[in-house]
């Protein structure tokens, strides 16, 4: 013969049992002591809160014959069918199993039965969430208005799933996760009634694992004292959750605190090795950089930890800058263990990106790569169109020499780099060409409904650029890309995010006009001749527009 599991044995009789939901136990109470019971009710929490207890004991109140002060006697002839399950008129359905329409249709066929044994019949819905579409639709008309003798009770751990139009049909009960010290006084009646030897910190760490959950603590309670009849201590709740030592995780989290590398890899794979459960290690070390997160803002009063490691948490705070925690935790915490249990390598590039500070610079230079080279301020000085093609000439050697070949400078091929040195002083910091080209480098990350921003916006060659009139000319080389870029300019949330680029390059606000570029030339833009002067060139990329070209 099987004996009954502890969630089961162990299970509240009535209201006054319930642990955690006084807020639930005590409106239900008065509801069925003043009679003002309602036709629905929809319980919705975490799991093991409770949930589908509540509704046995609202049943088994409303069909009691001796009800003492809204609580069931659990003494009278219903409430001893109820608790032995020999009660015809509570009817439990899983939604899970039970979810189409048709078995809605049986239930709606089937209330307007009378009770058998009791005064009222109570369905209870079990993952109420679970039905269809359809189903919930067919449960409307019978969910508002049921036969007077009959209760629905909806339960369900994911309320946001249930169609709104069921849930304004309920009277709803929101279920809290119970509190670590309620479900260690549980524990600790439970052990005592069993006869169990159980350490209190050993309980403590049942309650502080169950997360909220008292079936999952009860689960565990069980499974402790029948490993271990001699006595249940923290080294055998460490053993049977594969949590290991637990100086093992304040050692990973005080490596991944202070910026050790090797320390947090080395911790990582010995526990490993040791065959530890890499998911629990991921969990108890998130809980110690939450705990040193709420411990530096001074709010450890929250912290459940022994007291032993909360010590030891403060005097590691105590040294550490407050970037250093919210960085180890945000990076720790978005790991995801699901589906890569067995390899540590999630939890290696973790402490990996957390230990490593020199990738944070390179972020923050990045709109100084974007700029131009540290060697474009030599063709610069006061006279760029005046001396612009004989400094081609004397820049031509120096190149090689910074390219250490020192045999090169003699022969042609410098001759035929030179078109790339006239294009340095284009990118002068603070010209319209240097901000443009700033502005087609930060697009070219983003994609708008069709086309890559960046790639159609680099068909406007940085020289063509202009601004006329606080408008920012944009003359492209190709027909076709102009149609796309007008296309996509025509969505608000692609023109914004070209208009915030270009605020941020060139520190205004400016309009666009998209132009082809021979049209830009026949209303005042340069034309052929003048765009592959080198002296043209260098006086628009430092910032000069052509304002009228005279016929040769």
């Amino acid at each position: 013969m099987t004996t009954q599991v502890y969630y089961r044995k162990w299970r509240p009789n009535s209201f006054s049992d319930l642990v955690g939901q006084e807020h639930v136990a005590s409106t239900l109470r008065q509801s069925v002591r003043t009679g003002r019971v309602s036709h629905s009710y929809l319980f919705c929490g975490p799991r093991g809160s409770g949930k589908t207890t509540t509704a046995r004991i609202m049943a088994k109140a409303v069909n009691c014959l001796d009800l003492q002060d809204g609580d069931p006697c659990n003494a009278c002839a219903n409430c001893e069918a109820i608790n032995d399950g020999r009660f015809m008129d509570i009817i439990e359905l899983d939604a899970a199993s039970n979810r189409g329409i048709d078995e809605i249709r049986d239930i709606r066929d089937k209330v307007n039965f009378a009770p058998v044994q009791g005064r009222r019949k109570v369905y209870i819905l079990d993952e109420a969430h679970m039905l269809t579409a359809g189903a919930s639709n067919a449960f409307l008309k019978t969910l508002e208005e049921p036969p007077g003798h009959v209760i629905f009770v909806l339960c369900t751990t994911e309320a946001h799933r249930i169609l709104a139009t069921i849930v304004s049909r309920c009277q709803r009960f929101d279920f809290r996760r119970i509190p670590s010290e309620q479900v260690l006084s549980r524990l600790s009646e439970i052990t005592q009634a069993e006869g169990a030897s159980v350490d209190t910190e050993a309980l403590r760490m049942i309650a502080r694992f169950s997360a909220g959950s008292l079936r999952d603590a009860e689960n565990l309670l069980e499974q402790l004292v029948v490993s271990y009849s001699d006595g249940v201590g923290v080294q055998q709740v460490e053993d049977l959750l594969g949590l290991g030592h637990g100086e093992r995780w304040l050692e990973l989290a005080r490596f991944l605190l202070m910026g050790n590398t090797s320390g947090a890899l080395g911790a990582i794979n010995e526990a490993a090795w040791d065959g530890a459960d890499l998911r629990q290690l991921h969990r108890q070390t998130t809980e110690l950089l939450r705990a040193a997160m709420l411990i530096h803002w001074g709010s450890d009063s929250i912290v459940d930890l022994p007291d032993h490691t909360l010590s030891q948490m403060r005097e590691l705070v105590r040294q550490l800058p407050p970037w250093r925690i919210v960085k180890s935790l945000k990076i720790w915490g978005e790991v995801n263990m699901r589906y890569d249990a067995p390899s540590p390598l999630p939890l290696e590039l973790a402490s990996v990106q957390i230990c490593d500070d020199s990738a944070a610079p390179p972020v923050a230079a990045a709109p100084e790569e974007a700029r131009p080279p540290a060697h474009s301020p030599a063709p610069t000085p006061s006279g760029p169109a005046r001396q612009s093609p004989p400094r081609v000439a004397e820049s031509a050697p120096r190149p090689p020499a910074r390219q250490a070949p020192p045999a090169r400078p003699p022969q042609p091929a410098p001759a035929q780099q030179r078109p790339a040195s006239p294009r340095a002083p284009v990118a002068a910091e603070g010209s319209v060409a240097a901000n443009w080209t700033i502005v087609v480098k930060a697009l070219g990350r983003h994609k708008g409904k069709k086309y890559n921003l960046g790639a159609l916006l680099r068909d406007c060659k940085a020289a063509d650029v202009s601004i006329v009139d606080n408008t920012l000319v944009l003359p492209f080389t190709h027909r076709a890309n102009l149609e796309r870029m007008q296309e996509e300019i025509g969505d608000p949330k692609c023109r914004t995010l070209v208009g915030d680029a270009v605020s941020q390059a060139f520190g205004e606000t400016y309009e666009f006009r998209l132009t082809l570029l021979e049209d830009n030339r026949e209303n005042g833009g340069p034309s052929g001749a003048a765009r592959n002067s080198p002296l043209v060139r260098a006086a628009i990329g430092m910032g000069a527009r052509i304002i009228e070209e005279e016929p040769k």
